[in-house]
C-alpha cells in the first residue's frame, strides 16, 4: 500500500484558526497549540522562530525526498515558508495563495543527518498582493537555493468562527508505526554511470518499468504515465496527505511534481565527464486544487538551446482538463573538471536553541553491565535519542559517548524533543539529564562554538537525574505556550561569568 493510500495522519487547521491574525496563526503552530498538518506529519516540515513578516521553517534532509538523480527536491519547504511569512502579514480572516513562485538553484541539495533551513521574509505588501523571499540553507550554512513569490491576498468567507478564550498545547498524535518520513527510505537512486551512459528518458523509463519508482514520487505518490523523445507525463492523486494550511493541495507539492521531470525530459545523452545543472525555474499557479482525491496529470517537453542549455517546460492539470500550474526551467551541462570543490565555509553568529543530554550515572551503569553489555546499552540510547530529534527536527552537532549536543531553530521544539527522549530512555533503565538554551553562537560548517555553547553544556550539568534545566531566556521565549517552570534559583556556572537563575520543567 503507498503512503498517500493510509489513513491520513495530523490535522488541517479548524476554520476558527483563521479569525487570528496572520501571525498568530504561524505562531500557533510553532508552539504546538495546534496538530501538525498533513504534510507536517509527511515531511517533518515545520515552523521554527516566527516574527512579523518573517519566519524560518525547517524539514529533515531525508533520503524520502530524493529523486531520480539522488538530488533532494525541496519545493513544499520553499513554499511552506513563503507562505508562512508572507501569513504573518495578513489580517484576521485573509489568506495569501501563491501566484508565481521564482527557484534559483545554487549547488546540488544532498540528503545529510541535519535539517534544512528556510528563512523567509515579506519584501512588499498591498491590498492586492504579498511579495516575500526565501534563503534555503543546509546543516553546514551553505547557500542551497533562492526563491520569490507572489501571494495573492483574500478574503476567507464566510467569516470564520472566533478562536477558543485560551489556547493550550495540544499532545502529539502516536501511531503503531512512524511518520513516512522517519521510516526506512524506500525506492531507487540511478547512479551516475546510468545518467552518464543513456538519455535521461531512458535511464528514468527503466527505473519505472522496474517497479522502483525514486523516493520523492514513493512519498508524495507521483507516477511515470507515457514517454518519448521530448515528452514526459506524469500524475499524482490530490490526497489531503498533501494539505498544509487548507484542504487545499499545497503548491509546494504541485511544484514538486514540475521541475524535477521538467528538467529529466530536458536531458539528452552528456558527454563524457559533464553534470547536469539546474539553474531556474519559473512557476505559475492559476487555480487551486481540492484534496479530493482527483488524478492530477503534468506534461512536461524540452527545447535544446546553444552552447548545451536546455529548456523545459511543464504543465499541470486537473481531471477536467483545467490548467492548475505551469512551469519553465532552464539547465546547463557543464564539464565536471571545472567545476570547484566547495571553498571553506567562513564563521557567521546564528541564534539557536541548544540541547544537552547525558546518561545519569554512566560510570556505574557501565561498570555494572561490563563493556560489551554497555556498548549495546549505548548503540540503543543513541538510537531512541536520535529518532526524537528527528522527529522534533534538531540537528545533532556532536554525541560524545554517552551525550548528546543538539540544535534546534525553535525552544518549543528542544523541550518537546529533551521531554520526549527522556521518557524514551526509561524503558532501557536508564535516565538522562538535559539543559536547554538559546543565544547567538559561533557557527563554522557543522561546528558550534561561543559562549551558548558553553552556557548550555553548564545548564545540562546542573540538572539531576531526568531533569530538565533551562536558562531564563528559554523560559521567557515560550511564555504563553502552556509550559510550567519550577524556578531552581541562581547557579555559577564554571568558566561563565556571574550567577545564573536556572528553570526545572515542569
Amino acid at each position: 500500500m503507498a503512503i498517500i493510500d493510509e489513513p491520513v495522519r495530523g490535522s488541517i487547521p479548524p476554520p476558527w484558526w483563521w479569525s487570528l491574525s496572520g501571525l498568530e496563526r504561524i505562531q500557533a503552530l510553532s508552539r504546538g497549540l495546534l496538530p501538525l498538518p498533513p504534510l507536517c506529519r509527511l515531511t517533518g516540515i515545520h515552523p521554527g522562530h516566527v516574527g512579523p513578516g518573517a519566519c524560518t521553517w525547517t524539514m529533515p534532509a531525508s533520503g524520502w525526498l530524493q529523486g531520480p538523480s539522488g538530488d533532494l527536491e525541496i519545493t513544499p519547504l520553499i513554499e511552506a515558508a513563503l507562505t508562512g511569512a508572507a501569513m504573518t502579514a495578513l489580517p484576521p480572516a485573509t489568506t495569501a495563495d501563491p501566484v508565481t513562485l521564482d527557484l534559483n538553484h545554487f549547488r546540488p541539495i544532498r540528503r545529510h543527518s541535519g535539517s534544512l533551513i528556510a528563512s523567509a521574509r515579506v519584501i512588499n505588501t498591498n491590498r492586492f498582493f504579498v511579495f516575500a523571499d526565501v534563503q534555503v540553507e543546509d546543516a553546514q550554512g551553505r547557500q542551497l537555493m533562492y526563491a520569490t513569490s507572489h501571494l495573492e491576498i483574500t478574503e476567507i468567507k464566510p467569516a470564520p468562527p472566533p478562536p477558543p478564550a485560551a489556547l493550550a498545547p495540544v499532545d502529539v498524535a502516536v501511531y503503531a508505526t512512524p511518520d513516512p518520513y522517519l521510516r526506512p527510505v524506500e525506492g531507487v537512486v540511478r547512479s551516475k554511470d546510468d545518467w552518464r551512459e543513456d538519455p535521461g528518458l531512458t535511464t528514468l523509463q527503466s527505473t519505472f518499468a522496474r517497479g522502483a519508482s525514486p523516493p520523492n514520487a514513493n512519498l508524495f505518490g507521483f507516477d511515470l504515465l507515457l514517454e518519448d523523445e521530448a515528452r514526459l507525463l506524469t500524475s499524482m492523486r490530490a490526497s489531503e496527505w498533501l494539505c498544509l494550511f487548507s484542504r487545499n493541495v499545497s503548491p509546494g507539492t504541485i511544484a514538486l511534481i514540475l521541475p524535477p521531470f521538467g528538467a529529466i525530459a530536458a536531458n539528452p545523452p552528456r558527454r563524457q565527464g559533464q553534470s547536469f545543472v539546474g539553474l531556474s525555474h519559473h512557476l505559475q499557479f492559476h487555480r487551486r486544487v481540492p484534496a479530493d482525491g482527483q488524478l492530477l496529470r503534468a506534461e512536461a517537453t524540452r527545447r535544446n538551446l546553444e552552447c548545451d542549455y536546455m529548456n523545459g517546460s511543464m504543465e499541470l492539470r486537473d481531471e477536467e482538463g483545467h490548467v492548475v500550474a505551469s512551469a519553465v526551467g532552464l539547465a546547463r551541462f557543464v564539464d565536471s573538471a571545472k567545476r570547484q570543490k566547495p571553498t571553506a565555509t567562513p564563521a557567521k553568529r546564528m541564534l539557536c536553541t541548544l540541547l544537552f543530554t547525558d546518561i545519569v550515572g554512566s560510570t556505574q551503569h557501565a561498570e555494572g553491565l561490563g563493556d560489551k553489555r554497555w556498548r549495546a546499552l549505548l548503540e540503543e540510547h543513541w538510537r531512541v535519542v536520535r529518532m526524537e530529534v528527528d522527529r522534533w527536527r534538531g540537528m545533532e552537532i556532536n554525541t560524545t559517548g554517552d551525550g548528546f549536543f543538539v540544535r534546534f531553530d525553535s525552544p518549543a521544539d528542544a523541550l518537546d524533543c529533551a521531554v520526549a527522549a527522556r521518557e524514551a530512555v526509561k524503558p532501557l533503565g536508564i535516565e538522562i539529564r538535559a539543559g536547554i538554551h538559546t543565544g547567538e553562537c559561533e557557527v563554522t560548517g557543522r561546528n558550534f562554538a561561543g559562549m551558548a555553547v558553553h552556557i548550555g553544556a553548564r545548564i545540562q550539568a546542573a540538572a539531576g537525574p531526568s531533569e530538565i534545566f533551562v536558562s531564563s531566556t528559554v523560559k521567557d521565549l515560550v511564555m504563553g505556550s502552556g509550559r510550567n517552570f519550577t524556578d531552581r534559583g541562581e547557579h555559577e556556572l564554571k568558566g561563565v561569568p556571574g550567577a545564573w537563575r536556572l528553570y526545572a520543567l515542569a
